[in-house]
């Protein structure tokens, strides 16, 4: 049975199923079942370095345990249906083969080696990670799912920044959507766009770079140039009309 787990990179990839958190607090979600049959998820709370773990054992009649560990340190272990706190050291020990696959090495760090669960990545599991990122095709993820993988790679380093570092990675992104807007009202004086397709073009934009903020670069939108450029785009419209109105009288 233990082969039939772990006997190569590939089936490393698939051990835990990724997805996004139905726990209120919590960003990330892993789930896997033991060759037991026993039921095992993670969510995880990035900023605040926080895991939720929840372990169903079905030798104990699909009775659940919590534990919520934050920077190593336990702050609640208890059964679900009971509501009473225990130790769960002896259960979830058992599990460390598991978390020594667990594809998210902050979690990991953030267990901090609670319960005897192991701080880093396996050998075996930094071997699967090289491997799909080398062939993310030929994974048995889809593309769209190792694409939201890496979406969320990058905002694990974005909240590991300080604020001047991220002042200054999103400085380029930032002068890039200004200079596509200057590029639109240049548009305009030089007779390609009318003032009706500038007002379109500079909302379209505000919309669009507050999108990409949100999903591509998971980050937080800036919000005055999301409102610079409504203002804008609000303005041109009202331009226009005064244009239409004007034009009766002339």
């Amino acid at each position: 049975m233990t082969r039939k787990l772990f006997p190569d990179a590939r089936s490393l990839a698939a051990l835990w199923r990724a997805s996004p958190s139905e726990q209120e607090g919590y960003q990330r979600c892993y789930q896997t079942e033991t060759a037991d049959g026993d039921r095992l998820q993670v969510d995880f709370n990035f900023s605040r370095r926080m895991a939720r773990i929840e372990l169903s054992l079905q030798a104990e009649r699909n009775r659940t345990y919590i534990a919520v560990v934050k920077s190593g340190v336990v702050l609640q272990e208890r059964e679900l249906s009971a509501r009473r706190s225990l130790d769960l050291t002896s259960r979830l020990l058992p599990m460390a083969r598991y978390f020594e696959h667990l594809p998210d090495a902050m979690l990991l760090q953030s267990l901090g080696g609670a319960y005897g669960l192991p701080a880093t990545l396996s050998a075996a599991s930094l071997s699967a990670r090289r491997w799909n990122e080398r062939y993310p095709l030929q994974r048995r993820f889809r593309l769209w799912r190792w694409m939201r993988e890496r979406i969320e790679r990058r905002r694990q380093v974005w909240l590991q920044l300080t604020p001047w570092q991220r002042l200054l990675r999103r400085f380029p992104e930032e002068l890039l959507d200004l200079s596509a807007a200057a590029a639109c009202g240049i548009g305009y004086m030089s007779g390609y766009l009318s003032l009706t397709e500038l007002a379109g073009a500079w909302g379209a934009l505000a919309l669009f770079s507050g999108g990409v903020d949100w999903t591509l670069r998971q980050r937080d939108p800036f919000l005055p140039k999301v409102l610079a450029l409504l203002m804008a785009s609000a303005w041109a419209v009202y331009l226009q009309v005064q244009y239409r109105m004007w034009a009766i009288f002339l």
